[in-house]
């Protein structure tokens, strides 16, 4: 599948007396985005180590984000039907919002729309259930780490 969705527009230098509004370009504004139209359509790869380490069979994910002065991070995820996630906490906090399938998050499952928000450091447990994948997006609200935790 052809990987053209993700596009990165640049900002526009404005004038010194408007710094705060951006300059029409062509009849249009332009601000500086990151702009996915399907989500879907868009390739995935194994995560590192550390975050492997974690489950019991192979997700998939796409870095989508990443500020480079906070660290913030923001990852399209695939699980696979039944994979098993091991209990771990992050430095930083984070939070899911179910786009496709089921997710067990701490104990409760969650579909389609649902958000949940993990708070910095503390324990928790995310993981698929048996019944299909489960397609993701994951906010890190700083650099990614992991630390797996004894059950």
């Amino acid at each position: 599948m052809k990987d053209t969705s993700t596009r990165r527009f640049g900002t526009v230098a404005v004038p010194n007396s408007q710094p705060d509004r951006p300059r029409p370009e062509n009849g249009r504004v332009r601000f500086d985005a990151t702009i996915v139209d399907h989500l879907g359509s868009l390739e995935l790869q194994e995560p590192g180590a550390a975050a492997a380490a974690i489950y019991d069979q192979p997700i998939a994910l796409r870095l989508l984000y990443q500020d480079p002065a906070s660290g913030e991070e923001h990852y399209l995820v695939r699980y696979p039907a039944g994979v098993r996630g091991r209990l771990h906490r992050h430095t930083a906090a984070h939070t899911i919002v179910v786009l496709e399938g089921r997710l067990d998050a701490n104990g409760q499952l969650i579909g389609p729309g649902a958000y949940v928000h993990f708070p910095a450091g503390e324990p928790m447990q995310h993981q698929g259930t048996g019944d299909g994948p489960c397609l993701f997006v994951l906010l890190f609200h700083g650099a990614f780490d992991v630390e797996a935790l004894s059950e």
